[in-house]
C-alpha cells in the first residue's frame, strides 16, 4: 500500500512541476513599428506586454520616436495588440492589432510607409488545423492617398512557416480576409501580423486618419465526440498502468 501511495505521489508531483514550468515560460506579445517595409532592421519603437494577452504602446513615446526618425507627419492616437495565448480548441488561436494613425499635410515623411508588427510565440492550441486566416480592416477619412498592406505569418516549433497572401486596402477602406492552408505542424507555434501603412492628407485644414485592425487566426479544431474520446483515453499508457496496479492489489488481497 505504501509503495502504491508513493507512486501516485510521485506522479502528482511530476504533473505539478510540469504545470509550474509551463506557467513560468509564458510568452509575451511584442509590438514594434518599423521605418519602411523592412522588418529585419532595428525598429523605430518596440514594447512588450505586461501579460501574455495584451500590449499597449505609449503613444507619447511612440510619436516622439516617429518624429525623431523622420516621420513627423504621422502620429498615433492609440496602438495596441491582444491575443488568446495559448489558444483554444473552440475559437482557435489569434493575435489582434488595432490602432488609429493620423497624418498632417506637409509634415516630414508624409506618404512614406511605416510597418506595425505584432508577434507572440508559445501557442499550443489548436494542436492541428487546416487554415491560417488574416482579416484586415481599414476606415480612412481625410486622406488623398492611403495604402494599407497586411499579411499574417505562422511559424511552428521546427521553424516551418506559412504566410497568408497580402491584403491591400486603399483610400476607400474596407474589410478583407485572406486564407492560407496549414499542413501538419509541431507546437508550440508563433503568430505574427505585419501591417504596412502610408498616408497623405487631403487638405492642410485638418489631418487624415486611418482606424485600422488586423487579426491573424489559426482556425479551430473540432472537439472529439464522446465515443472517440473514450477510445483515445483507453489507448493511453497511463490508464493501462493504473489498471494493472489495481488488479495486482486485488490479487494480493
Amino acid at each position: 500500500m505504501s509503495k502504491l501511495r508513493g507512486l501516485f505521489f510521485s506522479l502528482g508531483l511530476a504533473a505539478l512541476t510540469g504545470l509550474m514550468a509551463s506557467e513560468a515560460q509564458a510568452e509575451t506579445l511584442t509590438l514594434s513599428v518599423f521605418a519602411g517595409t523592412d522588418t529585419t532592421v532595428a525598429p523605430i519603437y518596440t514594447v512588450t506586454g505586461a501579460t501574455p494577452t495584451s500590449v499597449t504602446a505609449v503613444v507619447g513615446t511612440l510619436n516622439s520616436d516617429l518624429a525623431g526618425a523622420g516621420f513627423g507627419a504621422y502620429s498615433f492616437s492609440n496602438l495596441g495588440g491582444s491575443s488568446n495565448n495559448p489558444g483554444d480548441n473552440t475559437v482557435g488561436a489569434f493575435i489582434l492589432t488595432s490602432g488609429n494613425l493620423t497624418v498632417t499635410a506637409g509634415g516630414a515623411g508624409e506618404g512614406t510607409p511605416i510597418t506595425v508588427v505584432l508577434s507572440e510565440g508559445g501557442f499550443t492550441l489548436p494542436a492541428s488545423s487546416s487554415s491560417l486566416l488574416d482579416r484586415a480592416q481599414s476606415n480612412v477619412a481625410g486622406a488623398s492617398m492611403s495604402s494599407q498592406g497586411s499579411t499574417g505569418m505562422f511559424t511552428d516549433a521546427t521553424g516551418a512557416s506559412v504566410s497568408t497572401p497580402m491584403i491591400t486596402l486603399g483610400t476607400s477602406g474596407g474589410d478583407v480576409t485572406q486564407t492560407a492552408m496549414l499542413g501538419t505542424y509541431t507546437t508550440p507555434f508563433t503568430l505574427e501580423s505585419q501591417t504596412t501603412l502610408a498616408m497623405t492628407a487631403a487638405s492642410s485644414a485638418g489631418p487624415g486618419s486611418n482606424g485600422f485592425s488586423q487579426k491573424v487566426t489559426v482556425g479551430a479544431t473540432s472537439v472529439p465526440e464522446p465515443a472517440s474520446l473514450v477510445l483515445m483515453l483507453t489507448g493511453m499508457p497511463l490508464p493501462l498502468v493504473v489498471l494493472g496496479l489495481i488488479r495486482r492489489r486485488r490479487a494480493a488481497a
